[in-house]
């Protein structure tokens, strides 16, 4: 050995082979990867391959890694939280860091713009680092937006369902309930039209069938009496005028056109007058008793014509617009099973029901039905003319919020994501569409509640209450603070 030769020293023998040795050991593994690429030609051309680096070749073979944006140190292998600030793990290549440069990781997806870790309205379309040190997230095309990516485990267990928004004419047709009640039309009151007693009460029931001419009650009333007997006295003298006004008042005070006849054949006058029904029907209010007292003001009863019915449907206030007379209405009721009455809409109430919502629609039974009584409740279906073409959806897939209505839209590889839409007109089990949404795309029908505040939770973390801002420039570097040390 020549003078001019230097000699290691004995203490370094052991840690440059334990160098050496690792060398060694990352130069195989890059070649057995760089050779196991070579024999895959469908994943990459075998030139890019060659243009790498053995090391920047194995990088890109590697396992993705999750770290936490507010403690870098934490990685793992799978995603979850950070088990020190509790924040979503984000997913990384490794090699791909935003502040290293394009990689081949980097390169191989793109993201749409970087956001800071601490504040995700500050975005910058390219990687930098904030005022800790701290990198920018970047921020891939599957993850820009508010939205959810869920495995097709947990859409089979959720009970998740799609279905296709479809272009065509809805019918108009509102299914609601309605109530039979009596044909007002047909309402007869009995009212004596002078103080008196009752005698003898003959119906004393409400709900009792009554025929046209039977007796209801016998008044007493002297008033009554009177102007009989002045009919009378007007028969004895003879006086045409006379006994025509007499007769008149008779009338005036409510005594049927056959009382100046029974007077005139007994020649006496009676204080005790007989009302009778003016028409077959139901007893429906009775407001005397026997002995009680009556005057003019007072309704001694009510009777409701039998024949006809109306049948009062409640009309939803979204689909009262295209109700009017006319429109086609089908019945169904308990009482008749598995059958169908037909009608039409007689009359609309100019009035909304501010407890229910909904608009009262008339439909008139001439001949009801004997099983249909009233206050029986009735399934009315009512059908309008078509309308124009337009995207629509089941109903059950709308959220209506109470300030906007929104769908969950599917997205494909188990990202859904919700989105604004504009409702229009409602028919029986569908909904038109009239903004934000196309014929074809796939909305969630079942499970839609629980996918879109997933997604409006995530979304609002990452706003942080408000809506993403534009991408900002990138902050200024703040001076260095020194210190001045003191003697």
């Amino acid at each position: 050995m020549s003078a001019g030769t230097k000699l290691i020293p004995d203490q370094w023998m052991p840690a440059g082979r334990a160098l050496a040795s690792v060398v060694a050991a990352a130069t195989a593994i890059a070649m057995v990867t760089v050779a196991g690429c070579g024999r895959q030609p469908a994943s990459e051309p075998a030139g890019a391959a060659s243009a790498d680096s053995a090391t920047e070749h194995a990088v890109k073979h590697m396992d993705p890694k999750y770290r936490c944006p507010m403690h870098p140190d934490v990685v793992r292998d799978q995603p979850g939280e950070c088990p020190i600030c509790g924040m979503t793990l984000v997913k990384f290549e490794p090699g791909s860091d935003p502040g290293s440069g394009g990689s081949a990781g980097a390169q191989a997806a793109k993201p749409l713009y970087y956001r800071n870790p601490m504040d995700p309205n500050r975005t910058s379309p390219v990687p930098m680092k904030d005022e800790m040190g701290m990198d920018y997230i970047p921020v891939f095309p599957d993850a820009a937006g508010p939205g959810v990516r869920i495995s097709p485990e947990v859409v089979q267990n959720l009970g998740v369902r799609t279905e296709p928004a479809v272009m065509s004419s809805l019918p108009r047709r509102a299914d609601t309930v309605g109530y039979v009640g009596f044909d007002e039309r047909r309402v007869r009151q009995v009212r004596p039209r002078a103080e008196g007693w009752v005698e003898s009460l003959a119906v004393r029931t409400m709900g009792e069938t009554v025929r046209a001419g039977q007796v209801l009650f016998t008044l007493y009333s002297p008033t009554l009496e009177s102007a009989q007997q002045e009919y009378v006295d007007a028969l004895e003298i003879g006086n045409a005028d006379l006994i025509d006004a007499s007769k008149d008042r008779l009338g005036a005070l409510g005594l049927d056109p056959g009382t100046a006849g029974r007077l005139k054949k007994a020649g006496k006058a009676s204080g005790r007058v007989a009302y009778t029904a003016p028409v077959s029907g139901v007893v429906t209010e009775i407001a005397v008793e026997q002995g009680s007292m009556v005057t003019p003001e007072m309704v001694a009863m009510t009777i409701n014509e039998l024949g006809s019915l109306w049948v009062i449907a409640e009309v939803p206030e979204a689909q009262s617009a295209w109700v009017t007379v006319g429109t086609t209405a089908e019945m169904s009721f308990p009482s008749l099973p598995g059958q169908r009455v037909a009608g039409r809409v007689e009359y609309v109430y100019p009035e909304l029901n501010m407890e229910t919502r909904t608009v009262k629609a008339r439909i008139t039974l001439e001949a009801a039905p004997p099983a249909v009584r009233p206050n029986m409740l009735a399934s009315v279906s009512l059908v309008g003319a078509v309308g124009a073409e337009a995207v629509n959806i089941p109903r059950s897939a709308l959220i209506r919020t109470g300030t906007e209505d929104r769908v969950v839209i599917a997205l494909g590889d188990g990202r859904f994501a919700p989105r604004r839409v504009v409702a229009g007109a409602e028919s029986g089990e569908r909904i038109a569409i009239t903004e934000g949404l196309v014929a074809g795309e796939n909305v969630v029908v079942a499970g839609q509640f629980l996918l879109d505040s997933e997604a409006n939770l995530r979304a609002g973390l990452d706003r942080m209450g408000s809506e993403p801002a534009a991408a900002s420039e990138p902050p200024q570097a703040s001076e260095p603070v020194t210190h001045e040390s003191h003697d």
